[in-house]
């Protein structure tokens, strides 16, 4: 990347469609907007019908030309959208101009990377940016849509603040006092302490949710070989997604459907038959099994029989399952148990409520504002220890102000490093390189 040279990319995807978007960002952008147009004055803001041209004067296409003069659009920079009809023939012949032109195709991300550079948005915001690209659901979009408009910033930056306010006063003690801290004082600092404590405890609490309506999560059917575990991924996807045979190891490898369960992303996955058996392609079968298994974030128990035992070899949920009720009738006396047909679609309505129950799905609302990435979360996570510390530091009796400072320094640290204040390089790089061309 080279900060100030003018980039191009198509932001619509490659193909043919009705219209199709290039965009052009940079200091040479309203230059190479006049060669193509033939010196056309165009207005910032302005929806403008133009012939565009390439350098031998050939028509490329007529189309709609949009102008953002800097620092009003999307990067900070002078940035030109053109709309023109979606042939991926018009749209290479653009971006080859431009370049001729003296621009460069634009790496991934780096538009946003721009406007993150220009102070447009924070780091945060340029997640949500590639979040509400690849959200599975309405939901998700909604929730990232918030964050977009600064709603997670808003607490982060409250969160730096009060931590710069507990710093400064603890390091002006240090600078003016030669005397230990008085207990006022001290009780002062603690109840700043515990103001900002308890937003980060809470936030930090937001990460389950958040991890589950942008990410989703992964439930593992599981049992012995001919109870129905085929037919039930069947029923929950409403498709003959699976294989189904009386047959005993007909699934030997894993079937996945993926459901969105109140706006969130469930992954479903028919697993082969736990047993024990010589064939060689069904026991790697098995084994994927118990991969599966220790990745999952819930597992559905299934047996077909009352006095069959239920799979209890993880530490993860558990929902435990009878199948066949439409051939048997049989049920067990333990509430905890769900008795299904999947063959009638019988019981699955409850089934799905117990998968959301557990998966707190049911707790979730895009009115809340989460944490929704490993990376700020692992940041949070880190501030929330560094005031554990401070906290237990200030409990003594000795109260050791540098220790404490120290403290509230690394906390403030790990805040910045969310909003990209003090980000390295590689973490910037890796934010960015994960969006797609055009943004």
């Amino acid at each position: 990347m080279t900060p100030g040279d003018t980039i191009v990319a198509p932001t619509t995807p490659y193909g043919h469609s009705g219209v199709a978007n290039i965009r052009i960002s940079g200091s040479g952008a309203l230059n190479i907007l006049s060669k193509l147009s033939g010196g056309q004055v165009f207005s910032s803001r302005c929806v403008t019908l133009s012939s565009l041209k390439d350098l031998d004067e050939n028509i490329i296409d007529r189309c709609l030309v949009t102008l953002f003069l800097g620092p009003e659009s999307y990067t900070g920079e002078d940035v030109v959208e053109i709309s023109s009809h979606g042939n991926p023939a018009i749209v290479d012949a653009f971006v080859r101009t431009v370049c001729e032109c003296g621009g460069r195709l634009a790496e991934p991300g780096e538009f946003t990377r721009r406007a993150f550079l220009n102070g447009k948005i924070d780091l945060v915001q340029a997640e949500a940016v590639t979040a509400i690209i690849h959200s599975k659901s309405i939901e998700s979009s909604r929730s990232q849509q918030k964050i977009l408009g600064g709603s997670l910033s808003k607490i982060l930056t409250s969160l730096q603040t009060g931590l710069s306010a507990l710093l400064s006063r603890v390091e002006y003690q240090l600078d003016i006092s030669e005397e230990a801290v008085s207990i006022s004082e001290k009780e002062t600092l603690s109840s700043l302490l515990g103001g900002v404590t308890t937003t980060v405890k809470q936030l930090k609490g937001t990460y389950a949710l958040g991890r589950l309506l942008n990410n989703g999560a992964t439930v593992v059917i599981v049992g012995e070989t001919n109870v129905g575990k085929s037919t039930l991924l069947n029923c929950l996807s409403g498709s003959d997604r699976a294989i189904v045979s009386d047959v005993p190891g007909t699934t030997r490898d894993s079937i996945e459907v993926e459901l969105l369960l109140g706006g969130v992303p469930v992954l479903f996955i028919d697993t082969a038959g736990l047993r024990t058996t010589q064939d060689v392609v069904e026991k790697e079968g098995v084994n994927r099994t118990y991969r599966h298994i220790k990745a999952a974030d819930l597992i559905i128990s299934l047996t077909d029989r009352p006095n069959k035992k239920h799979f209890t070899q993880s530490n993860k949920p558990i929902i435990n399952v009878l199948n066949k009720q439409d051939l048997r009738g049989e049920k067990t006396n333990s509430a905890r148990v769900i008795h299904i047909s999947s063959k009638q679609n019988k019981g699955i309505g409850a089934l799905k409520n117990r998968v959301m129950r557990e998966l707190g799905v049911n707790n979730m609302s895009t009115e809340m504002t989460y944490l929704s990435t490993n990376r700020q979360y692992l940041a949070i996570k880190e501030c929330s220890a560094a005031l554990d510390r401070a906290n237990s530091f200030i409990a003594l009796s000795a109260f050791d102000c540098e220790l404490f400072s120290f403290e509230i320094r690394a906390s403030l640290d790990a805040v910045d490093s969310i909003l990209g204040n003090t980000s390295p390089d590689d973490i910037l790089n890796h934010v960015f390189a994960t969006m797609c061309v055009g943004k």
